[in-house]
C-alpha cells in the first residue's frame, strides 16, 4: 500500500471543480491505497476554497492551500507538491479532463525503477481514447516538435496535465524552477533529464472540456518563448545524479 498525494491546482474553478472533486474523492474511497488531496486555489475570486472546505467531512485528508493572488499553475503545483506527504506526487488539472483512473493503472511504472510517469495525448495503447478539437492537436504537433528539436528529447507530449513523481525528487527539481505559469511543464522535464531520472510516457485517456484557462494563442506564444528561456536559466549548473 502506497501513500499517494493528488494535487489539483485551481483558479476560480467553483464551477467545474466540484463535479471532479466528487468523481476523485469516490476513487480514493474504494482504493486500498492511503491517500490525500491537495487543492491549491491560486488567487481565486469566486468560491473555489470554501466549496473545496465542503468536502472535508466526507474526505478529512483533503487540505486547501489558498494563494492571496494567482500567480499561475507551475507555482500553485509547486507549493502543492513542497505540502504534500506522499511517497508519490501528482497533479491533476481541475476541468477533470484526465481522470484519477490513470494513477493506479500506471503506478506499477515506479515499481519497475521510474521515477516520473508522464500522460500522453499522442501515444496509444489500444485502451486509451484522446478527445480534442482539431485546432488544438494541430497547434500541439507543431509545439512538440520544437520542443523535441531544441530542449526535451524523446517525449512526444509535455503539456498533458497528468505527471506522476517520487517524492524523493521533489524538492530537488522543484526548488530549481523559474516558470510559474503553464510552460513550467517543459522546465520540470528539462531539468528531470538533465538529472538522469528516469521518465516514463504513458497514454492516458483525455477530453476536452470547455472552459478552459488557457488563452491558446497568447499562452502558446508565450511557451515558445520559455524553450528559448529554460536552457540559458540552467546553464553551467551541476544537474547529474
Amino acid at each position: 500500500m502506497k501513500k499517494i498525494s493528488i494535487v489539483i491546482p485551481a483558479k476560480d474553478e467553483q464551477e467545474r471543480l466540484p463535479r471532479f472533486l466528487r468523481v476523485v474523492i469516490d476513487y480514493c474511497h474504494q482504493s486500498s491505497h492511503f491517500y490525500e488531496i491537495i487543492v491549491v486555489d491560486d488567487g481565486s475570486k469566486d468560491q473555489t476554497a470554501q466549496m473545496t472546505l465542503s468536502f472535508q467531512k466526507e474526505f478529512p485528508s483533503l487540505k486547501v492551500i489558498s494563494l492571496e493572488r494567482n500567480h499561475g499553475k507551475g507555482y500553485a503545483v509547486k507549493q502543492g507538491f513542497l505540502a504534500a506527504q506522499g511517497e508519490i506526487i501528482l497533479f491533476l488539472d481541475a476541468d477533470g479532463s484526465t481522470g484519477p483512473q490513470e494513477i493506479e493503472r500506471h503506478l506499477h511504472w515506479f515499481d519497475q525503477g521510474y521515477d516520473i510517469v508522464i500522460g500522453s495525448r499522442v501515444l496509444r495503447d489500444g485502451k486509451s481514447h484522446v478527445n480534442a478539437r482539431v485546432y488544438r492537436k494541430w497547434m500541439g504537433s507543431v509545439f512538440n516538435f520544437l520542443v523535441s528539436h531544441l530542449l526535451i528529447k524523446d517525449i512526444k507530449d509535455t503539456q498533458c496535465g497528468f505527471k506522476m513523481f517520487r517524492a524523493l525528487h521533489i524538492a530537488d527539481l522543484f526548488g530549481r524552477l523559474y516558470l510559474e505559469g503553464f510552460g513550467f511543464d517543459l522546465e520540470v522535464l528539462y531539468l528531470a533529464q538533465q538529472m538522469g531520472l528516469r521518465i516514463k510516457e504513458v497514454a492516458v485517456n483525455w477530453s476536452h472540456i470547455d472552459g478552459s484557462k488557457i488563452d491558446l494563442f497568447k499562452d502558446s506564444l508565450g511557451m515558445f518563448g520559455n524553450i528559448l528561456q529554460i536552457k540559458n536559466w540552467h546553464k553551467g549548473e551541476h544537474l547529474g545524479k
